[in-house]
């Protein structure tokens, strides 16, 4: 199938979840990642806002906020994103695509962030991501440093063997589902 394709058929999929059904799964892939030694050791983790029932992160904003952790959400500018620290989750406002994303006079960081979560509509097991097609993510991940630990955030159907790649899609470091953790090891000496 092509992007377009695999694009329909998973969002028509995670669309059709029930409320709990979310609640529930959401759940098992935050504890996945909290039990991993990536979060523990993380400072400065970089969440999102869900939409179109994707997987929740608002169990992790608390756990991060209770460790201590510096919590940033991307904010859309122009055709970028930047990473916004916030210190409660009131401080998100609807923004770009009616996603809940930083307010304007929260400043952006030049803090690249230890842990990056990304969202997707679709994923494989070598290590790429779908995406909605506007590029955002990836844009963003192709200037960020290589330091930061790329880690893609969904529910375990989403999962598939092998996506097209295109050229300026940008890979995982990690995958975090309901069910599983994946790691590929490009740049995690001693994190997984």
């Amino acid at each position: 199938m092509d992007k377009r394709a695999i694009r329909a058929h998973m969002l028509k999929r995670r669309r059709a979840l029930l409320p709990e059904q979310v609640a529930q799964l959401s759940h098992l892939a935050q504890q996945q990642l909290v039990a991993t030694e990536l979060f523990c050791s993380a400072q400065r983790l970089a969440l999102y806002s869900p939409i179109h029932n994707e997987t929740a992160t608002s169990e992790l904003f608390v756990a991060a906020a209770r460790q201590g952790k510096q919590v940033y959400y991307p904010r859309v500018v122009k055709e970028g994103l930047c990473m916004v620290e916030i210190d409660r989750p009131e401080q998100l406002v609807p923004g770009a695509f009616g996603v809940l994303e930083p307010a304007t006079d929260l400043h952006s960081s030049q803090q690249v962030p230890d842990v990056i979560l990304i969202p997707g509509v679709a994923f494989d097991r070598r290590g790429h991501r779908l995406g909605y097609g506007r590029g955002f993510y990836d844009r963003y991940l192709a200037c960020c440093s290589d330091r930061a630990v790329r880690v893609g955030f969904c529910y375990s159907f989403q999962l598939c063997d092998a996506l097209p790649v295109g050229a300026h899609d940008q890979s995982l470091d990690i995958l975090v589902t309901d069910t599983e953790t994946i790691t590929w090891w490009r740049r995690l000496p001693g994190l997984t």
